[in-house]
Formats: structure tokens, sequence, C-alpha cells
């Protein structure tokens, strides 16, 4: 069925609210709303007992098994295969490849699914609309607006480990958000492995303390040692992937290097005058970048090289390329003669030329670059660029017209680190100063138009400057994590739901974060957990 079907019968998804329902069921609610949603009246729904038995033709089919792994991730049990199953999977033919239907009734699940991805998709839908045990009886027919919807860790100012990385994952799939980026580096700490630069962790990733996210002046005292082995990565990868997420790492390049210009102190500026890099223990920008010479292009080309082979399934990379300081560039003899060399005469076209040469490589190997908006400043910026956009919408628009395909976080909206609204009354559960009052109704009202059809995701960035753990971690995610993904998933969709009607359909899933004793926000602005583990 085409996608505009779908739109032309958006309505019916809010009149199946209104009907008389069986006694088996009462309305669901799936967020993101799908596009047609319709609960049958007054029809017994599909009693899961011991799970979902499946009919051995479906599991002899490729897209039988891809539904299958899809049931498993969303917590259905599958049972073994028989002559009579419950469950029918099918191909649809739809130019979005995240197109699926669901019908459900007492005889069975049928799923059609326009690709593997979809399966995910309707599996999650499935998982939500469960009530004591039994799938309501409905039609469902949806598509994603968006093929990136994602949402940005950053374990470099504050470690995430292993473990919760995968909770976050698992709550991404959850509301079929499908791309983790991953923020590897950064001034505070270089958090990944990279076998033939083995100083990038070795010094990298310690610093001797931390700046007290309330009053910076302040520090803990408390020395921070932390990375990623590869097989950790790999871990992480595959687990990802599992839940139909694909893992996005972000390698900052030329700036914010203090990390990495500690651990090889080549990489840097050597010869400028005030030339002292360490692994920064405040938060903020700070001036050790990168320097243009044979040293760096080479250990760029090698990092982006292991990190390639580390994210198979990546299609593109992120090169940083944000809030990138040209003092030291201006300072520095070496720098001023590579400029001479090639003829530039701004210190900006020395990052211009680190933009470039990332693409350069990774085309080598058969990846995009996807970097913050800063990489515009590039003339020429290669038209195969992905952009993120995260300081405006002015800033996407700017993208568009040049012809760049889009991310979508703006600080505005889709910064999580910032507060909800009003701060608790605990002080430890406070965000950043800046842009306040970023609750769901913002999220989800937040003017994120783009002429064109440039706009191919969104996410949001959780920074980790106030968040040293994971209860703040959950705290600042959910459920504006639900948000997101409704604003993402119907992007550019006309007579979506307001604020209002995400909110009641919100309150259904309060027990599902509390069957994961997730620390999440109240409406009243206090956390789930009051006892605080700093």
């Amino acid at each position: 069925m085409h996608y505009s079907v779908f739109l032309r019968l958006l309505p019916l998804a809010f009149a199946a609210f209104s009907f008389p329902l069986s006694a088996e069921s009462a309305p669901v609610a799936i967020i993101p709303q799908p596009l047609v949603l319709e609960q049958a009246d007054n029809a017994p729904g599909f009693q899961l007992r011991d799970g979902i038995r499946v009919h051995y033709s479906v599991s002899r089919s490729e897209m039988g098994r891809a539904a299958i792994r899809a049931l498993m991730a969303a917590g259905f049990n599958v049972l073994p295969e028989e002559m009579q199953g419950a469950l029918e999977v099918h191909h649809i033919d739809n130019a979005n490849p995240e197109a699926y239907t669901l019908s459900v009734s007492a005889e069975g699940i049928r799923i059609g699914a326009a690709s593997h991805s979809a399966l995910y998709a309707a599996a999650q839908t499935l998982a939500q609309a469960v009530q004591n045990g039994i799938i309501p009886a409905m039609r469902v027919e949806d598509a994603a607006a968006l093929q990136h919807r994602g949402i940005m860790l950053d374990p470099c100012r504050h470690p995430i480990s292993v473990a919760d990385t995968k909770r976050i994952l698992e709550l991404m799939a959850r509301y079929k958000l499908n791309t983790l980026h991953w923020h590897l580096c950064d001034d505070q700490g270089w958090r990944i492995e990279i076998k033939k630069y083995p100083l990038l962790t070795e010094i990298g990733s310690k610093r001797k303390e931390s700046s007290c996210w309330i009053d910076q002046k302040k520090k803990d005292g408390k020395p921070v040692e932390f990375h990623y082995s590869q097989d950790d990565i790999r871990e992480v990868v595959e687990y990802a992937h599992s839940l139909g997420i694909t893992v996005i790492p972000e390698i900052e390049i030329p700036g914010h290097a203090s990390a990495a210009v500690t651990a090889y102190p080549q990489l840097g500026n050597q010869d400028c005058p005030d030339f002292a890099p360490e692994v920064i223990t405040g938060w903020g920008v700070f001036p050790h970048v990168m320097g243009p010479n044979p040293f760096t292009f080479q250990f760029i080309e090698d990092v982006l090289a292991e990190v390639c082979e580390l994210f198979p399934r990546a299609p593109y990379i992120h090169i940083g390329g944000d809030e990138v300081p040209r003092d030291q560039w201006q300072k520095s003899p070496a720098a001023q003669a590579f400029m001479k060399e090639h003829g530039y005469t701004r210190e900006s076209q020395i990052q211009d030329h680190f933009t470039h040469f990332c693409a350069q490589v990774l085309r080598k190997h058969g990846r995009r670059m996807v970097g913050w908006d800063e990489i515009m400043c590039a003339p020429q910026l290669p038209q195969d660029a992905v952009v993120m956009a995260w300081r405006g919408m002015d800033h996407a628009r700017i993208a568009a017209r040049r012809g760049h395909q889009l991310i979508l976080c703006p600080i505005h909206a889709f910064y999580f680190n910032f507060p909800y609204g009003k701060n608790p009354a605990d002080s430890f559960y406070s965000g950043l100063t800046g842009f306040n009052n970023i609750d769901c109704a913002h999220v989800i009202n937040f003017d994120t138009s783009v002429p064109g059809n440039q706009v191919i995701g969104m996410q949001a960035n959780l920074w980790s400057e106030c968040i040293p753990n994971m209860q703040k971690l959950e705290y600042m995610l959910v459920p504006r994590i639900c948000a997101l993904a409704e604003h993402a998933w119907l992007y550019g969709t006309p007579n979506r739901p307001d604020a209002a009607h995400f909110t009641r359909r919100l309150q259904a899933h309060y027990p599902y974060f509390d069957s994961l004793r997730l620390n999440y926000r109240k409406e009243d602005g206090s956390p789930r957990l009051q006892a605080v583990q700093q």
C-alpha cells in the first residue's frame, strides 16, 4: 500500500479509540502513534499463553526468520515450529523500507514488512499493545518518516558502562529509535581502544579529576580512568544490531582533541609558545587542536580505518568538526607554513582541509562523512557529506538549500542535558542552565520544518557534563525519549497527534518504566528513585 494511502487513513487511528471494546482489551496506547490503528470492536484478541507458535514454513523463509528475531528482541517467547502456527509473515511492496502492517485476531498475528528493519518496529508495536497476556484484535498500517531516529550518548565527560549502554539500547528499541550516536572522544577523555595508537587509552583515557557540574570552579578530586576495549565495542555493536539499531561512532577532528594530543603531542601544534596539553578536567571549549602535519594526517587515516572495521554497518562515520579554536594555528609557524604551501589565507581553511581529508579517507572505506553543522564552513563541502544541525534550524535550512542531507538535533529542543522545566527540589537532578523548559510538549511541538526533502534523521543529544551516573541519565532521558521518538517517526506527517494526545498515551507507559526500575522524571519533577548514588 502506498504511503499516501496511509496518510489518508490517518484519522481512523484516532476514531478507533472511541469504539466500544471487548472485555479482553482496553484502548491500546502506542508510542510513536501509528499512522493507522484500528482496534476491533467486541472481538477477542490473541492469547499469548506460553508464547507465539510458529508454522514451519515461517521459520524456513528469510523474512520469517528475521521476524522471529525481531519478536524475540521485543521480549516475546517464540515457540518451536510445528504444522499449525499463529504467525504469518510476508513482504509488502513499499518504497519506504520502514513500512509495516499488522493484523491481530484470536487466531493469530499477520505481519507485513517492506524490509527486515520494519519487522523490528512491527514487533515493538505488538509488545506495547500487550494487555494481561493478550494482544488486542487490531489492524495497523505504519511507516517511519525518517530513516535515522536516534540518541547520542557521551561517555567522555562521565563514563557509561557497557551494561548501562545496553540498557539504553533496549529502551531505544522499545520506542523504535534505530540509531545510537556514540561520542567516543573529547577533551576530557579518549574512550575507544585503537590498536595502532595504544597511548590514546593508556594516557588519553585518564584524567586526575572532574569539575563539579554545579560549580565548575570546584573539583571533585576523583580520578577518572575509563575506555571501551575493541571487544567491548564489538559487543555493543552486535547487541544493538540484535535490537535493530545501528551504532554511529564519532571521532572528533580537528577540535576537542586535548586527550588525543596529550597522548601523542606530535598530533598538536608543538611549536606554539603555550603548548602544554593535558586531559581536561573542566567543561567547555579548549585550545588544543590537531596540527596540520604528516603525523596527524596519517593518524587520522589509521584511526578511521580501525573505526570502520569496528563499526561494519555504520553507513556514515561522524568526524565532529564543531567548536574548533584557531588560536594555535595562528601562533604556530608550522601551521602558517602549511597555509602558505596550500595557498590558504585564513586559518579556517585549515579546518576545511581536515574536513575534505576525512571525507576522502572515509570514501575509500565505502562510508560517508557526517559532522556537526560547522563543517559547512568548508567551501565546496563534499555533496555526500551529511550535516548534523545542532546550532538551530537556521543552520539546518542553510544546509538544505546547499543540497546536503540533514540530521536534526537543534539545541533549543533536543539537547536532553537541559532541564525539563522548573528544577526539582533535589538539586542533583537539575540540568545545565541555558535552554530551560525542554519538556515533552516542547519536544513534540518544536518547529523542525525544512523545505524540500533533505531531512533524513532526527536525534536527541545527551551530553554528560552534568550527568555523573546512570540514575541521572535515566531521569534526563525518560520520558523525553518517547516525545523524541514520536516527533521523528511522524516528521512532516499531516495531522499528527498534538502534545495533549501524546500525554494521554504516555500515561499507559509508566508501568513499563516501573517494570524496568527506570529512574524516570515523574510529572511533578521528582525522580522515581529518591536515593542519590553519586
